[in-house]
């Protein structure tokens, strides 16, 4: 069966040795899997694949590919709503999947600042004040960028990252900084491999029932003494899941493409 392999530019030359993994797994499956090279407003004409994986934040190519019948990795619901995390809070809310608290504006300080559209850390500020708090609100305007606003966690510095394919948890992260709130891999924070528990398992089993996701990262925030919904991450990066461990996630996950097909 053939298939595409969708990036944008950018991530096509970030993610060579991913791209390289999936074509060499997919072939050993019997699976022609071509990478190519999409922008934001691609339209699809002419003979089309038979499935898509699509590894790029923009949604609305993953629907465009549905609507033509190709079956897309993720889904196109998936993907819309992992890239927007306004609308991640306010499906965790209606879902009741526990979140911190999350609102469009500062009702007190400090909080923390983020693009609803970021990620790998990217555009997640912490503000002490309101006037700190006005000058960040002007300069992500003038960049034509939405944010929500969000209560900081019990533990800052500190998060879990929650590999799933399909129903099943595949692997946990648990990453850590000492040196800022921010603990992601590709910002230097430390990893080592942890144990999903009960309540991540339940959380991330209500996304898949919602959801029906092939491959996701669920990233959990300390709170509580337990852990809270932080993200889901739509083309989840693997980088930190092979430094710390020897789990192929790939393997996993063309498995899943193999069975879907």
């Amino acid at each position: 069966m053939r298939g595409w392999l969708i990036y944008d530019k950018e991530g096509a030359a970030r993610n060579a040795w991913f791209i390289q993994r999936l074509q060499e797994e997919g072939a050993a499956h019997g699976l022609q899997i071509t990478l190519r090279v999409c922008q934001k407003d691609e339209t699809f004409v002419g003979e089309l694949p038979d499935f898509a994986i699509v590894r790029t934040v923009y949604p609305q190519l993953n629907e465009r590919l549905e609507k033509k019948g190709v079956r897309v990795f993720n889904n196109a619901k998936t993907s819309a709503l992992a890239n927007d995390k306004w609308q991640t809070y306010l499906a965790c809310k209606r879902w009741n999947i526990p979140v911190l608290h999350t609102a469009l504006f500062a009702e007190h300080f400090p909080v923390v600042v983020k693009s609803v559209d970021g990620h790998g850390g990217a555009e997640v500020f912490w503000v002490n004040d309101k006037n700190e708090y006005q000058a960040l609100v002007r300069k992500m305007t003038e960049r034509g960028k939405r944010f929500i606003v969000q209560t900081p966690c019990d533990i800052l510095g500190k998060d879990m990252r929650v590999y799933a394919v399909g129903g099943e948890i595949v692997a946990a992260v648990l990453r850590s900084s000492q040196t800022q709130f921010k603990s992601n891999f590709s910002l230097g924070g430390k990893v080592e491999l942890a144990q999903a528990d009960e309540t991540q398992r339940r959380i991330v089993a209500q996304l898949y029932d919602k959801l029906h996701f092939d491959f996701v990262g669920v990233d959990f925030l300390p709170s509580g003494g337990g852990w809270v919904l932080n993200e889901m991450e739509d083309a989840a990066g693997a980088r930190m899941l092979y430094a710390c461990s020897d789990i192929d996630i790939v393997k996993v996950f063309i498995q899943r493409v193999v069975n879907s097909l």
